[in-house]
């Protein structure tokens, strides 16, 4: 009896002073990881900018930094969150970092990303500088930014970069001269016409229809047609960062190509446009092609009697 009470109170021993104490120091632990998971989920624009500019420990700085390259990812995701999340307020620090980034190639494409989502014109002028950066990516990264954030002033260069050496370069500067609405830059528009790359081609006849001008139309009626298409994406559009085809681009092999191509032949209007929405729309590969053509060619038809006196 003795024995059995004995046990009893070394049981109580070891649950006071140290499976009770053990379960408070597990609860703790899980309390300071679940908080830190929530505060990684929505980390600071200040504080990840900090990271960013502190001086690297990295074993192989000349390697590059990896924790330098998760605050510029990082910092691409923040820009485009919200005026209300203190990162507007960084800009001119995040101009400054893409600038003394030097040959660290994977925290300058994230920078130059990161610059272009905030859709801030004072990101203009650095990103206007990246369109002669050695690096591709960054190159096509910047072309993209300054599309995003409308920089008028960057048409010229983003011209010149329709004749960059690299086909992804080349495909997103026609894209971003149609979507910018550039009148002046269909002398390269026409000029990408004839490049080696189908994704080029394919995008500056895009651009051109969207100017109203039908110079692409041949490219456009085969993508349709299904004599370009499959043939691949454009070369290098995505390849150069490895992050997939370069946003807002597109590649003949793309399946919304021929939709697209039916959204520019209907912005076209004329004969040639209409044959080719009448043949996608009685003999188109899918019934969404089909769907799609025939909608084009009413509204096409609607336009036309609302213009009749």
């Amino acid at each position: 009896m003795a024995g059995e009470i004995e046990e009893k109170n070394d049981w109580k021993v070891v649950l006071q002073f140290f499976i009770v104490p053990l379960g408070l120091v597990a609860v703790l632990v899980g309390v300071f990881f679940g908080l830190q998971v929530l505060r990684s989920r929505h980390p600071d624009p200040r504080a990840t900018l900090g990271r960013l500019k502190g001086p690297s420990r990295f074993l192989l700085p000349w390697a590059g930094d990896p924790k330098r390259w998760q605050s510029g990812y990082d910092l691409s995701l923040l820009v485009r969150s919200g005026p209300d999340d203190g990162a507007e307020a960084l800009i001119p620090e995040l101009v400054a970092a893409f600038r003394d980034a030097g040959g660290d190639l994977k925290l300058r494409r994230y920078l130059a990303l990161a610059l272009g989502r905030s859709g801030d014109g004072r990101a203009g002028p650095a990103l206007r500088e990246g369109l002669q950066d050695p690096d591709d990516a960054t190159r096509l990264f910047c072309a993209w930014g300054l599309m995003q954030i409308a920089d008028r002033s960057a048409l010229p260069e983003l011209r010149a970069a329709a004749a960059d050496p690299d086909p992804g370069v080349r495909t997103m500067a026609v894209f971003a001269l149609g979507q910018m609405g550039d009148r002046e830059g269909a002398g390269a528009l026409k000029t990408a016409l004839g490049d080696a790359a189908i994704g080029v081609r394919w995008n500056a006849a895009l651009s051109l229809a969207r100017l109203g001008d039908a110079s692409g139309e041949a490219v456009l009626i085969g993508i349709l047609d299904g004599g370009e298409a499959g043939t691949g994406q454009a070369s290098g559009t995505g390849q150069a960062s490895g992050t997939g085809q370069a946003s807002g681009t597109e590649g003949a092999g793309d399946a919304a190509a021929p939709l697209n191509a039916i959204r520019a032949l209907a912005l076209l209007k004329d004969d040639a446009a209409r044959a080719a929405l009448k043949r996608a729309a009685e003999s188109g590969r899918t019934e969404e092609l089909r769907g799609a053509a025939r909608l084009a060619l009413e509204a096409i038809t609607a336009e036309g009697r609302d213009r009749l006196p």
